[in-house]
């Protein structure tokens, strides 16, 4: 056998054994995202009458499996709860040994591409058209380098209205038509409502939102000016005039924060007892019908944002008291949440309670 035949072998060899190893890979990486979705959701207790339901925490990553008087928790399997727990350090560490055999086996490819470099350029033509993506044909080690590169954080996407991430080859994932669109042309917005002051003073009450208010007071003499004058001027140069529209997306709150627990990573954000939730994520009263179903769907961001290492954008509104409580200031707070294990229980470190206006 040539030695050119002997390293096409060689390389055909190599490639079908990083394909591998990366497959083995995203298996480990589904099967960690359904154990933490598990752990970390609420239980659903139902009476033995069956006509009420009680939620209790969920089992959690790493804290305890007793309660306060050191009994074995009787609302959760506890079989169940150790073997998901073992199951999910296991997979931290065939993680672990999986990425260094890729990281081993690419020096080897890289190595074995530069030896062949003298082969003929049909053959090594063949080589290079070889992809592991049908949309994007590249190199097959460039491919997986890539895909194995750490992930940039999520950005709102404001042509479809979605929370998007970045592709391997830096295009948009999970939109239709992504694939033609590069995610670092996205401009990392947010759909949260502008951030808005109102203070409240004796019996009065003044609002305004993203303006600046010596510009607005100014505004307002000038408006006091004009309606001295004569009416028919008034009116000439009212109609002359061209006022700026601002146009804000007014967000409804679904849910309270009544409770931050110290050194959790709620606290380390920034978020504060008695904040009103906004948006968490891509979950807003708008799009979801029910509590129930807001809280469904932020076990599931928590569960994505967790497999991920990835931080959730967090809209509240916050009133903060003023002038020895006669005003108060209201405005909305934009926060990075990263969900992960702390000393507490749960991956977020605050208590959420359903808020009705």
């Amino acid at each position: 056998m040539s030695p050119a035949a002997a390293t096409t072998d060689l390389l055909t060899a190599k490639r079908k054994d990083l394909l591998s190893l990366s497959n083995q890979k995203q298996s480990l990486e589904l099967e960690v995202n359904a154990i933490i979705s598990e752990l970390t959701a609420p239980i659903t207790i139902t009476t033995d009458d069956a006509n009420t339901t009680t939620t209790a925490p969920p089992i959690g990553i790493d804290t305890p499996l007793v309660d306060s008087e050191g009994y074995p928790r009787s609302d959760i399997d506890i079989y169940r709860a150790r073997t998901l727990r073992k199951r999910f350090h296991e997979i931290k560490t065939d993680y672990k040994v999986l990425e260094g055999r890729i990281e081993r086996g690419l020096l080897e490819l890289t190595a074995l591409r530069d030896a062949s470099s003298d082969d003929s350029s049909g053959e090594a033509s063949k080589l290079e058209s070889i992809s592991l993506s049908n949309t994007t044909k590249v190199n097959e080690a460039e491919e997986i380098k890539a895909r194995l590169a750490p992930k940039p954080k999520p950005k709102f996407d404001p042509v479809t209205g979605k929370w998007v991430v970045k592709s391997w080859d830096g295009s948009v994932a999970g939109v239709e038509n992504g694939v033609t669109r590069k995610f670092e042309d996205l401009t990392h917005s947010s759909e949260g409502a502008l951030a808005s002051i109102a203070v409240t003073a004796g019996s009065g009450r003044v609002e305004s939102s993203g303006v600046n208010s010596s510009a607005a007071q100014q505004q307002q003499g000038s408006s006091t000016s004009s309606q001295q004058g004569s009416s028919s001027s008034s009116t000439t140069a009212t109609e002359q005039r061209s006022t700026p529209t601002i146009q804000t997306i007014a967000l409804t709150p679904f849910a309270v924060i009544d409770q931050v627990f110290p050194n959790s990573p709620s606290q380390e954000a920034g978020i504060q007892e008695g904040d009103l939730l906004l948006r968490f994520g891509t979950v807003t009263a708008d799009n979801h019908s029910g509590f129930t179903s807001i809280k469904r769907a932020i076990v599931t961001e928590l569960s994505l944002a967790s497999a991920n290492e990835a931080s959730i954008s967090i809209a509240v509104r916050r009133t903060t008291a003023m002038l020895g409580g006669v005003a108060e200031m209201i405005r909305t707070e934009m926060f990075d949440l990263r969900p992960r294990p702390w000393a507490g229980q749960g991956l977020l470190g605050c208590h959420l309670q359903e808020y009705n206006e």
